[in-house]
């Protein structure tokens, strides 16, 4: 869903930010790369983080049926793919924060996030910001965005742009982010070809104008596969 082409991360230092109960740190570990997942989620012992994880898998689940015709088959053949799908993700998800939840997992919510400037060259962040703008103030989007940009060297990338009540429809706050932000960074909507939610096809990203490319070419969005992202 952030067109990461994994040529370009080697020498990356990358944050998924309200990561959840997302395999991408797994697997990127496994691979090799550096990578830190924040979330509210992380914190308690590996037993309780499985009793949570599992109860939210079941509630996503429940939330999802009869929705079929809400959502674009492609990524996912089916209901039941897609299900199974998570369900893999959350387990995996589970089995590497057992492992290692005083290393790779933080305990962070946004709009403050506890790393230093500039801790990271790429941020990532999906399924928060203009998804829920119905329950998020467009405060919480800006503060959000400028911590995060705030904790990365060259780039942030938040997926997807559309507003969870918008019928497939950009979020109204995107507009003005776009307006607030545009003085003093470099931003730009790319097409991904990840897509679940109708409309849900493209990120927002966001560049520093003096970034440093030298330790980290962030200069492409061919797509290389990867699990949980």
């Amino acid at each position: 869903m952030f067109n990461l082409n994994l040529n370009n991360l080697k020498n990356c230092r990358i944050l998924d930010c309200n990561a959840g109960a997302s395999s991408f740190t797994t697997h990127m570990h496994k691979r090799g790369y550096d990578v830190t997942a924040a979330d509210m989620l992380y914190g308690p012992n590996p037993e309780d983080i499985e009793k949570i994880t599992s109860h939210d898998f079941k509630t996503l689940m429940d939330a999802h049926k009869g929705l079929e015709d809400k959502v674009e088959w492609g990524f996912f053949k089916d209901l039941a793919e897609m299900m199974a799908y998570r369900e893999k993700c959350y387990k995996e998800f589970y089995q590497d924060y057992k492992n290692s939840f005083n290393h790779r997992y933080v305990p962070e919510k946004l709009p403050d996030i506890n790393f230093p400037d500039k801790s990271f060259h790429l941020v990532l962040s999906s399924h928060l910001l203009f998804l829920y703008d119905d329950r998020l103030d467009y405060e919480f989007h800006l503060d959000s965005i400028r911590e995060m940009l705030r904790v990365s060297r060259d780039e942030v990338r938040i997926y997807p742009i559309i507003s969870i009540n918008g019928k497939g429809k950009h979020s109204t706050y995107l507009k003005q982010i776009i307006e607030d932000l545009s003085p003093d960074y470099y931003l730009d909507i790319q097409p991904v070809k990840y897509q679940f939610r109708r409309g849900a096809n493209e990120m927002l990203c966001i560049k520093k104008i003096n970034r440093n490319r030298d330790s980290c070419g962030l200069v492409t969005y061919d797509a290389i596969k990867v699990e949980g992202k």
